[in-house]
Formats: C-alpha cells, sequence, structure tokens
C-alpha cells in the first residue's frame, strides 16, 4: 500500500519540477535605480545601476540615424524618469528607453557622432563606454590607465618578429608574433575606413604589406609608427571595405586578430550575460583633418553597424512617396548639369600613409633610403643627388614629406612602377623638354583620323570656334550646314579630347515659360455744388409804387441785366442772367427757383446745381512667352500708329509702336532659380487728346533684373498715382458772410486713384 501511494505522487512531482524549471529559466524583470554620465578624457561612460545582472540581446547603431545608438535589454520592472538630457556631457545628447516587443526594452543613446564603443557587464551595473575620436590631435593621446601602464613598464623593447595569415573554420586570424606582451592600443582611422592596432615600446625591423581581398579586408600593413617620442610604436593598420565584426585575444608571445565571415556574424547571436567588451567602427562621411585616436585594451569585439532595420524603421521609410523621388532625382541631375566636368586628368593628391620625421642635418640620400623602405619602394639616385636635411614633421603622408624634402635640395622624382628615381629638378626639367618635344614629333608624324559628328542641340558653326584652339598643326574641322555635321581631321592622341569637348557643348538646353502680368486698377470721384440767383425790382409811379421822394421820385434794380439765351455757363434765368453767376463746372442735376409779386415789381431767381459721380476699373494684361536657356523671347501685342513727316518735300511714314511688349532672357542657375533679365512695355494710344490728328502715346515701362525660384512669383515694378482737385469760385468779401455766404460761392472736388503693379512668374519646363 505504501508503494502505491508513492506512485501516485509521482506525477504531481514532476508537474511541480516542470513548473519549477520553468519560472527558474524565464528571466526576472530587472530594476535600474539609476542611469548616469561619467566624462573622461578619452570615453564617456554611460552607467546603468541595476539590482542584479542585465541581460543584453543586440546593440546596435541605427540605420536611418547612424547617431543612435539602439540597445536591446532583458525585462524591466523599474527605471528612473526618462528621457535624460545631460548638460555635462559633450557627446550623448539624450538617453531614453522604449517598450519593444512583449516585455523588453530598447534603451536609445542619441549621440552627437556615431564612436566605437564598447558595453561592460557587472553584477549589479552595465557600462557603456563610448569612446571618442579625437580629431586634429597633434600627438598621441594616452588615458590615464594606458599612461600609468607605460610608465610602469620596464624600458625594455620588444620585436615585432613577423605576422601570419591563417583561415580557420570560416574566421580569418591575423597572428603578431612578438618576443613579449606589449601593451597594445586599439583604434579608427577614418576615409578610408581602417583599424589600427598599435604595440608600444616594439620596434619593426620588417615594414611589410600582405594583401587580403576577403572578409571586408583589403589588406594589413605593418611599418615603425613612432621612435622614442615618448614612445616606441609599432603599427599595424587593417585596410577595411565596410565595418566588419573582429575580436582581439593577447597573450605572452603576441596578440591575434580575427575577423569572422559575413555569414557566420550575421546569423551569430549575442550571448546570455555577462556581456563581453565590443567596438564598433562606423561609417563616416566626413574627412578627419588628422588621425583620430582613442584607447581601447584587452578584449574587443566588432558589432556591425548594419543591422537589418526594425519593423518600426521599415514602416517610416515605405512612407516615401513616389512624387518625393521624383522631385529629388529632378534636383540631383539639375545639381550635376552645372557641376563644373573634368574631361583631363585630375591633379595627383598625396594618399601615403602617415608618418613622422624628424632629422637634423642629416644626408638627403639616407632620408629618402629610410622613406623609400617605408612605402616599399626601390630607390635610384641621380649622381649629381647630394644635400643634408633637417627637419620636425608630424602626422603627414610620405609622399608629401618627400616631396617637401626634395623641394629644399632643388631635387625632383619619378616613380615607375616600384621604383623611385630621384634627380636635380634640371635634368629632369630637360628630360621632360625632350620627351615633349618626342611625343609632339610622333604626334605630328601619326596618322590622322577622320570622324564625323551629327549635332543635336548645339549649332556646329559655334563648335567649330570652341574646337579650334585645341587643334593641332595637322588639325582641320569642316562644317556642313544641311545636316550639321562636323568632320574632324585630327592625330590620333588628340581625337579623345575633341570628342569629351563635343559631348559637352552638344547637350540639350532646358527651356523656361515666363509669364507677365500687368495689372492696372483705378478709381474716380468727382463732387460739385454751384448756386446761381438773380433779382429785379422796380419802384416807379407807372406801377404806383413810387418812392414818395423828389428825388429819386422812381428806382429800378436790375440783378439780370444778360440778354436771355446768351448765358454761357450754367442755367439761364426767366429773366436772362443772374447777378451771382457760380455754377457747378459740369452737372446733373439742377433746381431753379423764382419769386415776384403780383405787379412782378420784385422778383427773384435762383438755380442750384450739383453733381456726384464715382467709378472704379481695372485692366489685366497676361502676356506669356516660352525660350531656351540665356537666349533671348519678345513678344509684342497691339497697335501701330502711323506717323507721317515732311522733308524737303518728301512725305515719310513710319509706325510707332502702342501695344504690349515683353522682351526677357533667362538664366537657370544650379540651384533652380531663375535669373531673369526683363524689359517690359504697356504702351496706348491716348485718342481723346489728338495732336494734328495723331493721338500721343500713354507709356508704362519696366526694365530690370530679377531672381525668381522656379514657379515663384515677384513684383519688378509698381506705380501708385493719386490726384486731388478742389476748385472753389465765389464773390470777394460776401462768401465769408456766416450762413449767407454760401450764396456768394461755389465748390468742385475731383479724387483719381491710378494703381499698376507688374508680377512675374517663370517656370522650368520640365
Amino acid at each position: 500500500m505504501i508503494r502505491k501511494k508513492h506512485l501516485k505522487i509521482i506525477p504531481f512531482l514532476l508537474v511541480l519540477s516542470f513548473f519549477f524549471i520553468q519560472a527558474k529559466s524565464n528571466q526576472s524583470p530587472v530594476n535600474i535605480n539609476k542611469i548616469s554620465i561619467q566624462p573622461h578624457k578619452l570615453t564617456t561612460d554611460v552607467v546603468l545601476d541595476t539590482n542584479s545582472p542585465l541581460s543584453i540581446h543586440r546593440s546596435h547603431y541605427s540605420p536611418d540615424n547612424s547617431s543612435t545608438l539602439f540597445i536591446d535589454l532583458s525585462p524591466i520592472k523599474e527605471f528612473p524618469d526618462l528621457p535624460i538630457m545631460p548638460k555635462t556631457s559633450s557627446l550623448v545628447k539624450k538617453i531614453d528607453l522604449e517598450k519593444n516587443r512583449g516585455n523588453n526594452f530598447r534603451l536609445a543613446l542619441v549621440l552627437k557622432e556615431p564612436v566605437p564603443y564598447r558595453i561592460l557587464s557587472h553584477s549589479q551595473s552595465t557600462v557603456v563606454e563610448l569612446n571618442h575620436i579625437q580629431r586634429g590631435a597633434e600627438e598621441y593621446i594616452f588615458g590615464s590607465g594606458l599612461k600609468k601602464e607605460l610608465n610602469q613598464t620596464p624600458l625594455s623593447f620588444f620585436h615585432l618578429k613577423g605576422i601570419r595569415v591563417s583561415e580557420n573554420e570560416n574566421t580569418l586570424n591575423i597572428r603578431a608574433e612578438t618576443d613579449g606582451n606589449p601593451i597594445s592600443n586599439v583604434f579608427v582611422l577614418e576615409n578610408p575606413l581602417r583599424l589600427v592596432v598599435d604595440l608600444f615600446n616594439t620596434l619593426n625591423r620588417r615594414p611589410d604589406t600582405y594583401p587580403v581581398n576577403k572578409y571586408g579586408i583589403k589588406r594589413i600593413r605593418t611599418a615603425q609608427f613612432q621612435v622614442s617620442n615618448p614612445h616606441t610604436i609599432s603599427r599595424m593598420v587593417f585596410d577595411l571595405n565596410q565595418p566588419s565584426l573582429f575580436e582581439l585575444q593577447e597573450d605572452q608571445n603576441g596578440l591575434t586578430v580575427s575577423f569572422p565571415s559575413s555569414v557566420s556574424s550575421s546569423t551569430s547571436k549575442a550571448a546570455p550575460p555577462p556581456i563581453p567588451k565590443e567596438s564598433v567602427i562606423p561609417e563616416k562621411e566626413k574627412d578627419p583633418s588628422k588621425e583620430t585616436k582613442n584607447s581601447q585594451k584587452s578584449s574587443h569585439t566588432k558589432t556591425d553597424s548594419s543591422e537589418s532595420k526594425t519593423k518600426k524603421d521599415s514602416n517610416i521609410s515605405a512612407q516615401k512617396t513616389k512624387s518625393q523621388e521624383l522631385q529629388s532625382q529632378e534636383k540631383k541631375s539639375q545639381e550635376t548639369q552645372y557641376k563644373p566636368k573634368s574631361i583631363t586628368e585630375e591633379e595627383e593628391k598625396y594618399t601615403g600613409e602617415i608618418i613622422s620625421l624628424k632629422f637634423k642635418e642629416a644626408d638627403l640620400r639616407d632620408v629618402v633610403l629610410y622613406l623609400g623602405e617605408f612605402a616599399n619602394l626601390n630607390v635610384v639616385f641621380d649622381p649629381q643627388v647630394s644635400g643634408t636635411v633637417t627637419c620636425d614633421l608630424e602626422d603627414i603622408p610620405w609622399d608629401q614629406a618627400l616631396d617637401i624634402i626634395l623641394r629644399i635640395n632643388n631635387m625632383g622624382k619619378t616613380i615607375e612602377g616600384n621604383v623611385l628615381r630621384i634627380a636635380p629638378v634640371s635634368v629632369l626639367t630637360r628630360e621632360q623638354q625632350q620627351e615633349r618635344q618626342l611625343k609632339e614629333s610622333k604626334e605630328l608624324a601619326g596618322p590622322v583620323l577622320v570622324k564625323t559628328f551629327t549635332l543635336s542641340y548645339a549649332k556646329a558653326g559655334e563648335v567649330q570656334g570652341l574646337l579650334q584652339t585645341k587643334m593641332s598643326e595637322r588639325g582641320e574641322i569642316i562644317i556642313d550646314e544641311r545636316t550639321n555635321t562636323l568632320i574632324i581631321s585630327e592625330v590620333r592622341d588628340r581625337m579623345p579630347l575633341l570628342e569629351k569637348l563635343i559631348n559637352v557643348f552638344d547637350t540639350a538646353t532646358p527651356q523656361v515659360s515666363i509669364e507677365a502680368r500687368i495689372v492696372e486698377a483705378t478709381s474716380q470721384f468727382i463732387r460739385n455744388l454751384g448756386i446761381q440767383w438773380g433779382f429785379r425790382g422796380i419802384a416807379d409811379s407807372f406801377y404806383g409804387n413810387p418812392t414818395s421822394l423828389q428825388f429819386p421820385n422812381s428806382v429800378l434794380v436790375d440783378g439780370a441785366q444778360i440778354p436771355k439765351g446768351t448765358v454761357t455757363k450754367g442755367l439761364g434765368g426767366p429773366l436772362g442772367g443772374y447777378a451771382v453767376n457760380l455754377p457747378a463746372p459740369s452737372f446733373n442735376t439742377a433746381v431753379g427757383l423764382s419769386f415776384g409779386n403780383v405787379l412782378d415789381t420784385f422778383r427773384l431767381d435762383m438755380a442750384i446745381t450739383s453733381l456726384e459721380r464715382s467709378g472704379e476699373g481695372r485692366i489685366i494684361s497676361a502676356p506669356t512667352v516660352t525660350t531656351q536657356n540665356n537666349q533671348e523671347a519678345e513678344i509684342i501685342r497691339g497697335r501701330q500708329i502711323p506717323v507721317q513727316t515732311v522733308a524737303n518735300f518728301t512725305v515719310t511714314t513710319r509706325y510707332v509702336n502702342a501695344a504690349l511688349e515683353l522682351t526677357a532672357t533667362p538664366q537657370i542657375t544650379a540651384e533652380g532659380t531663375i535669373v531673369m533679365a526683363i524689359d517690359i512695355r504697356n504702351n496706348a494710344a491716348d485718342f481723346a487728346n489728338l495732336v494734328n490728328g495723331i493721338p500721343p502715346i500713354t507709356t508704362q515701362s519696366a526694365s530690370t533684373t530679377v531672381m525668381v525660384e522656379d514657379g515663384g512669383t515677384t513684383v519688378i515694378g509698381g506705380i501708385y498715382r493719386m490726384e486731388d482737385t478742389i476748385t472753389r469760385e465765389r464773390v470777394p468779401f460776401f462768401h465769408k458772410i456766416p450762413i449767407l455766404g454760401n450764396l456768394f460761392r461755389s465748390f468742385a472736388r475731383t479724387k483719381k486713384n491710378r494703381e499698376l503693379l507688374i508680377f512675374i512668374t517663370p517656370r522650368i519646363i520640365k
């Protein structure tokens, strides 16, 4: 019975063990208590204080933003307030934490530039060490730890015996054999991308080059970089095609640098914590002015920055529309069209390995032999070569140092294959003259080629004048105007240059559409107010109303002496004219009043005239013309006025334009803007003011040069004219009488506003 009872418990124990193992295997969330930034001379440390080891799955630079470093972390339970915006760090701009898939988190370090880094994992902290890339350093910068180690090292030199390159299980191993364990330092050089390993207090008697051409490595070079300034340094340089993964291991007899293949590195997964030291060589676009260095020691792991894009990154990149891509392509083609084109060989630049030299009154031959050995070149001296060298050169290409040393000794050089020849400048100049004369004689004595070039866009006659200066004595150009063809007879060596020039000249010229708008707006307001009045009074015995005086017995007062029908302005009154005749200059409203007694012995006549008028008008002219780049275009619309002149009994007729004229010459710039020389005229005939039957010409014009964006609009000219005229007619003294003074004055006001604006809109025809 006891055994049966135990058997029943066994399944329960198995299930319990399974859940215990599962719970044990699952990672418990980690608390991040604090995130701090600790800047140092050569590094900046981002320290994550945790309550337990932090698991890191992957770290890489963002493919969309090369200055953002992503670190994928294990589940996190608590973390400090984010984002963190440091004020003291010169490298870290921002630290943020975002939730990834599941319960995993991603730490984002936004940097000012991508730099090599490594991650150090401890029991209660994780350190992201960002190594500064030193720019423009005049000497080797030693970190405090490396400097302390070097100072504690006895003054005994090691020797770099040689380099062994081997391949094992998709891994390339480069072994540097030494007779001890020297201190090493690893850093990155940019443009071109190189990995550099320096061995301190080490002598290298045999500089050499090892071609590889696999695993992302072009070749390996070894040389003596520095001698006692302040330390003797041997250097290993790995010329890389692209950023790649690497590991460095040291032992008592040297060190080994391993490069796994791209297949194995891309499929490999990061090991669980603790994380080994990692280092990234980022891709750079800017050239450093000098070597860029940072101190690293012991184990290094190189993480490829070109990781596969995340789902979020791919969604962002998928939002780019086709129109944006077309605009980008058009802009690039526009910039490429106006960039300078080199059709001959460019000037040679210094591309040699960096070297430092310090000599005092050294023999010129010995210095040149040293540089030749450094560059793996055979050296030959002319018998007349002699001189001394005193120099202190730091971190310059060896070929530049050679040119400087030879120039101060009036020497020159030629390189044929791997042979460096040194001779006086006078000797080399004489040889070059002889070679040039020989080349010219061979050229003139060589066969003549005849080629035809049918031009599509350029005129054959214009291209002929441009090519004449590049022709030899035996060259000849014939033009066929009918087919726009060049027939060129020239020696073989000159023909390639002529073909390149023809390809440059015979290109399609872009066209520009220019639209002008001439807007003319007018407004007018007129107000007139006038008055006319007259009177007549008679006191006479004939009418029975004498004055009852002996003198004067009869009185006649007449304020309308103008005979009826002869009034020249205003309105005529019943009696003829008016005593006060101040009508409006022009009127469309009139009110007449007439008062009198029964016998008509007293009569008062009055007329009030007035006018108020307003009006607005707008004229829009829009001429449009299309022309090629740098070609003048003209468009005219209107009429021509014939003008006759008589001289020596001869009648001559000439025509004057009274039309809208637009003349423009566009020039497209490399930035896509348009510079235009514009002359625009808007002339009109004024038939209201004829002179001998010929109308005068009213002119509106503008002539200027402006720069406008493609499709943009600018105002090239504007005229604003305002007229305000007030006219008052009045009777002296009487118009000043209050209230009654209005009977002795008239008022007229005219306001005219005229506005002219000229708009220009150019468009490049795609």
